[in-house]
């Protein structure tokens, strides 16, 4: 069941170097109250400007898996290390990777093409869960 029961519209960073898949999640989210932005289209570009005000009221962080040159994946633990403590949802056509790769940077998948319900909920659970996280520091 998709509820809107989040205090605040949930907003994410993607990283999706494929513009007409971006836009997808763009506009179906939008119709769910998600803001999706920024979106950019490498992982160099997001750690370029990963200490810009545009990312500082982002609530999670959609990575494509499949990027040139580096990985979401690669992206994803870029991020860790640097100390970035908001959530990850890794996504791609391709298979899932494997669990402990997943457990070892906190990350959540979704397979490609997206179910926009499944989308939904992961988004507000794992929005909920940062929530309560930031609360308690």
């Amino acid at each position: 069941m998709l509820n809107n029961s989040l205090q605040e519209t949930v907003k994410i960073a993607y990283v999706e170097d494929e513009p007409s898949i971006a836009q997808l999640l763009v506009s179906g989210l939008g119709l769910f109250g998600i803001e999706v932005k920024p979106v950019f289209m490498s992982a160099e570009d997001l750690l370029n400007r990963v200490d810009g005000a545009e990312l500082e009221e982002v609530d999670l962080f959609f990575f494509d898996i499949r990027l040139p040159k580096m990985t979401g994946l690669e992206l994803a633990g870029k991020l860790r290390e640097q100390g970035e403590k908001r959530p990850f949802v890794l996504v791609s056509a391709w298979p899932a990777p494997a669990p402990d790769a997943l457990r070892k940077i906190g990350a959540e998948f979704l397979p490609k093409p997206f179910d926009f319900p499944d989308v939904v909920q992961t988004i507000q659970k794992l929005a909920k869960q940062n929530q309560s996280d930031n609360q308690s520091i």
